[in-house]
């Protein structure tokens, strides 16, 4: 992947976030090209090895195609859940550190389905907010509208199992 100063990219851990600069240092003898990411969220700082960018799974923002996949998933029939606590936390854990935009979605879309039937734990809870944020920041920037309506929208999908249909006319727009 190509880096350009003020290119918005998205860092699986942390999401959006805008290049800084693209810089050599030299490590214990060795010249190795670095890329400085502002992220969105916390305006913190990271820098990683270019050529580790895409292993670590820094991405380009998605594009409509995959907001509609997106979407798909988020309306789509959750997955059954592991009666095993244990378990089911690695497993919604895995998902969210993949950085693959439809696993978020569909954890999103299965814990906050859960939520509502009933209260799900601490952790869980810490992992829906963290895929919701992820996923919403994303979307605000793809769809150019602030992330608390990005929230919204995830949301309605979810509970409503239908795109909203603002959501369908901003799609459109976007394409």
């Amino acid at each position: 992947m190509q880096f350009s100063k003020g290119q918005v990219v998205v860092h699986p851990q942390h999401g959006p976030a805008t290049v800084e600069q693209v810089t050599s240092r030299v490590v214990q003898g060795v010249t190795r090209r670095y890329v400085s990411l502002a992220v969105h969220a916390d305006g913190m700082t990271v820098a990683l090895p270019v050529e580790v960018a895409e292993e670590v799974g820094v991405r380009p923002v998605m594009d409509p195609a995959h907001v509609r996949e997106v979407l798909g998933v988020l309306v789509a029939e959750s997955e059954p859940f592991d009666k095993v606590w244990s378990r089911r936390q690695k497993n919604n854990t895995e998902r969210l550190r993949s950085g693959d935009l439809p696993q978020i979605a569909a954890l999103v879309r299965d814990l906050t389905r859960r939520n509502d039937e009933k209260p799900i734990s601490y952790g869980e809870g810490n992992l829906l907010r963290e895929g919701l944020e992820l996923l919403a920041a994303e979307l605000a920037i793809v769809l150019g509208v602030s992330e608390d309506r990005a929230v919204e929208l995830v949301e309605s999908a979810v509970r409503d199992r239908a795109v909203p249909e603002p959501l369908a006319g901003e799609l459109l727009l976007a394409s």
